[in-house]
């Protein structure tokens, strides 16, 4: 490009505030409003005394099955947190939900046959890009544990 550095250098920032005002717009806007008929994504309650005790952690339970199961279900202590209802597709299931660090998962699954099959589960938590997951076999029926250490993440 020749000419003088003044013109240069004026010509490049009308191109890079050309280009940026668009972003800045789109990534400072308002967030959308919601439809009506847009389901509400919530947290399910949690259980205070729990809370108060230990620390927790929001992230989304994800469980893949194969072949589906039959009954299906995970808990935390003494409060269910996945069951048939949060089936998303054929043998994947998913929920957000607030876990309590320090407390195991139990995975609890049944098939209508003796057959080998597999759960894989995972723990996305929201903010981060680090995850917890698990795999079991089993044949008929499936209890297992998913532990959430005290010392994963801050």
């Amino acid at each position: 490009m020749k000419g003088s550095p003044l013109i240069r250098l004026g010509v490049v920032l009308v191109i890079l505030i050309a280009v940026l005002w668009p972003v800045y717009r789109l990534t400072n806007s308002a967030p959308l409003q919601k439809t009506e008929g847009a389901p509400e994504q919530s947290l399910p309650p949690t259980i205070p005394s729990l809370r108060a005790n230990k620390p927790t952690l929001r992230a989304t339970l994800l469980l893949h099955a194969s072949p589906m199961p039959n009954q299906c279900q995970v808990t935390q202590g003494d409060r269910i947190i996945l069951t048939e209802k949060n089936l998303v597709s054929p043998g994947e299931y998913r929920i957000p939900v607030e876990l309590v660090k320090g407390m195991d998962l139990v995975i609890r699954a049944t098939w209508g046959n003796e057959e080998p099959h597999a759960i894989r589960a995972e723990v996305l938590v929201h903010g981060y890009q680090q995850t917890l997951e698990k795999s079991f076999w089993a044949q008929g029926t499936l209890e297992d544990t998913l532990t959430i250490p005290s010392s994963f993440l801050p």
